[in-house]
């Protein structure tokens, strides 16, 4: 990309990510293309290496020709709202291919592991024509899951030695999984954090790793497995044995990112799982479940700009004052005062 295409497309992303003037125009212009990016949202616990694995993946996926950007949530400073760690080097193999594009996001105090502008950021991607988004979470843990509301397809990375087993292994990442990888393979206890993770998945999914064509045996098999509301969600993502003609059961990927070791295998689960979801209509809807959060989003916003506090300011919005004062002194509750200044919206 030319200089001046790098500069156009941050003017955007800072236009919308500050909402500064012009930035629904942008938005407006973004949301109305069709064929959006395939988005591939990279999440998992601290230090598991996702950022060289982002760069391996952005570069295995640039060298085909793809234009391939990557938006890196950092956690926020508690004092500038800044990204924290927004000038850590992350790029080495994709740093010098010219269909690439990097920018480092700030989550903005936002938890969950994204910022609230993500899915309009991926828009005016699109607008500049790149065909793959990769989004890097901050990496909190259990609590860094909203990713899957966003993404076409979730990577959840691992290591190997993360004391209980792994973490990956617990709810909260196991059930937003499409695939999975152990990254620093290399490393003693990969092959035990692998089986780890396929016993957990196990407990919820029939077949082999990958696309599965429903048949008998299988159909049979789906009676021994319990049908609790997490599995039944589970179905609903992944298919159904019973019921749909294919499913899907998450691969577990071992990998060396530094190494490049295992990424192509990685990148072809990736688009295996993204294929199948568009055959299988899952992608659709996806994308419909994502605009419904963005409507939610939006209109949270603009009812809330006559209530919101300007940052550093030091001052609560005259509506809100009152309440403040009366709950600190313990003659009000935040119920009442909530229902009492939605009575006042569009009055």
């Amino acid at each position: 990309m030319e200089p001046g295409e790098l500069r156009r497309i941050a003017r955007a992303i800072s236009a919308v990510e500050n909402q500064a003037a012009g930035y629904e125009d942008i938005l407006a212009e973004a949301y109305r293309l069709q064929h959006w990016p395939d988005i591939i949202g990279i999440t998992g616990p601290p230090g598991a290496g996702k950022s060289t694995l982002v760069d391996s993946l952005t570069a295995h996926w640039a060298v085909t020709g793809e234009r391939v950007a990557v938006l890196a949530i950092d956690p926020s400073s508690p004092y500038s709202g800044g990204a924290v760690l927004g000038d850590r080097i992350r790029r080495n193999r994709s740093a010098g291919l010219a269909n690439t594009y990097f920018r480092s996001l700030s989550s903005r105090g936002h938890v969950g592991g994204l910022t609230e502008t993500a899915t309009d950021l991926v828009a005016v991607l699109n607008l500049f024509q790149f065909r793959r988004v990769l989004i890097e979470t901050v990496g909190a843990g259990q609590s860094d899951i909203e990713i899957h509301e966003t993404a076409d397809c979730t990577l959840v990375v691992t290591v190997p030695g993360l004391g209980d087993g792994v973490q990956a292994s617990k709810a909260g990442l196991m059930e937003i999984g499409d695939v999975f990888a152990v990254n620093k393979a290399d490393l003693p206890g990969a092959d035990d954090a692998a089986r780890t993770i396929e016993r957990a998945l196990a407990a919820a999914y029939i077949g082999e790793p990958g696309i599965n064509v429903r048949n008998t045996a299988v159909v049979a098999a789906s009676t021994r497995h319990a049908d609790t509301p997490g599995v039944a969600a589970l179905r609903r993502r992944h298919g159904d044995v019973t019921t749909d003609s294919s499913t899907w059961v998450p691969p577990v990927r071992c990998i060396v990112a530094t190494e490049n070791t295992g990424v192509t295998e990685l990148g072809a689960a990736i688009d295996a799982f993204i294929a199948w979801s568009g055959e299988t209509g899952r992608r659709e809807q996806r994308v419909r479940e994502r605009a419904y959060a963005q409507v939610m989003r939006a209109l949270a916003a603009l009812l809330l700009t006559p209530f919101a506090r300007v940052s550093g300011t030091g001052r609560f919005p005259a509506l809100v004052e009152p309440w403040v004062r009366r709950i600190a002194e313990g003659t009000a509750s935040p119920r009442e005062a909530a229902r009492f200044l939605a009575s006042k919206i569009n009055r």
